[in-house]
């Protein structure tokens, strides 16, 4: 610095230089002393690490005594089977633990179900009488189908709330006394099928059975049902497809006259199959399907 003042003709005072010198000489005493301090510092820690070090040592050799000990005595395995014994029981107790975690969290899935079946039952027993006048009319419908059946037999359509655990919500049953029977119960399905289309909750405007609806209806059931089925077409231009045998449709032909006949059933006819060839039948190939789960085989048939 004296020298850069000096370069700079720069006149420093005897007093400044003095002071100069013994800031200096301060500085360079703190650094020697601070040294020092350090130093001894360094060889405090470096003996004190020596002496832990002579103890770890100390203590792994009388480690080693006792192990081999235990070893020499047998306890040595005896402390292995407990410690395995004490991991099985950790892992035990985790599993445990977890199946715990598993158990609350089903019982407060299956409260939480409970609730919601509990709220959809309220919101169903509103809905029910919300539409009571709809649901009467429903009723009507499929009382007065079965009525041109059976007159003298007791009909209805049940529609209820099927509370409690499961995938229903309604308990919808149409019943036509005596249905267990097969007549009857052919003409139970048809006033619902018919109730189902007059409902119109699809596009399908139309709706179809099977020959074996009819196999076993009295011809008087036969009749019944298509002069409903034709009368339900007219009214709301619906279509009735159904395929049924010979004998069958020939069965209720006396009980209409000449001219219902023909307007209900012969004006009405779009194919006739027969079974003489494939060609012949609805789909034009030969199917063999196993409506009753028979499990039939057709392999050695000759």
């Amino acid at each position: 610095m004296l020298e850069i003042y000096e370069a700079a003709n720069i006149e420093i005072p005897e007093m400044i230089k003095k002071n100069i010198n013994e800031v200096l000489q301060f500085h360079s005493n703190l650094l020697k002393t601070r040294n020092s301090r350090l130093r001894k510092e360094l060889n405090k820690q470096k003996a004190q690490l020596k002496e832990v070090d002579e103890q770890i040592m100390s203590l792994g050799k009388r480690m080693d005594e006792l192990l081999d000990y235990l070893n020499s005595h047998g306890a040595l395995e005896e402390y292995v089977a407990l410690t395995k014994q004490l991991s099985s029981l950790n892992s035990e107790l985790n599993r445990i633990q977890e199946y715990q975690k598993i158990l609350k969290a089903y019982r407060d899935t299956e409260l939480d179900i409970k609730a919601n079946l509990i709220a959809e039952d309220k919101q169903t027993e509103d809905y029910l009488e919300a539409e009571k006048e709809y649901l009467t009319s429903l009723r009507n419908k499929y009382w007065n189908y079965a009525k041109r059946f059976y007159p003298k037999k007791r009909s209805g359509l049940v529609i209820k709330n099927n509370s409690g655990e499961n995938m229903l919500r309604y308990t919808l049953d149409a019943r036509i006394e005596d249905d267990s029977s097969d007549g009857v119960n052919e003409v139970r399905i048809f006033c619902f099928d018919l109730l189902l289309l007059v409902c119109k909750q699809s596009k399908m405007r139309f709706t179809m059975h099977d020959s074996r609806l009819f196999a076993n209806m009295d011809p008087r059931q036969r009749e019944t049902l298509f002069r409903i089925a034709h009368d339900i077409c007219q009214e709301d231009s619906f279509q009735y497809i159904c395929s049924i045998n010979e004998d069958a449709i020939n069965s209720f032909q006396t009980l209409m006259s000449a001219e219902e006949y023909t307007q209900i059933v012969e004006d009405n006819i779009i194919l006739e199959l027969n079974d003489d060839s494939p060609e012949s039948k609805l789909l034009g190939i030969q199917i063999d399907i196993d409506l009753e789960d028979k499990n039939k085989i057709t392999e050695d048939i000759c």
